[in-house]
């Protein structure tokens, strides 16, 4: 009962198309930068968001590091945002100021 159709072979490999593992390239923003606190979704966690940068990217994992250093808490970019464990409002809203950086309260 065979119709000549090939149903599995291993000598070529894998037949399936290798998809892009998240290598978005990251543009800068024109606005201020916005910031909010999420919980949803996070266990009831609070995370502080930050998005809509007019930086580069070098420049916001430095940006990313030196808040990290000073407030001894965890951080990621991802997706153009970068999201800081806790809620960090006045430490960021302190540490724009104090670079001269614009920054917008977006939320509640």
């Amino acid at each position: 009962m065979s119709n000549g159709r090939l149903v599995y072979s291993t000598d070529s490999g894998s037949q399936k198309k290798d998809k892009d593992k998240g290598t978005k390239a990251y543009a800068p923003a024109a606005g201020p930068t916005k910031m909010r606190l999420e919980t949803k979704g996070r266990g009831g966690r609070a995370v502080t968001v930050l998005w809509n940068m007019p930086f580069t990217e070098a420049e916001i994992k430095t940006l990313m590091k030196d808040v990290q250093g000073k407030k001894a808490c965890g951080a990621t970019f991802k997706d153009g945002r970068i999201e800081f464990q806790g809620d960090i409002k006045e430490a960021l809203t302190a540490y724009f100021s104090e670079k001269s950086l614009k920054l917008q309260l977006s939320g509640g």
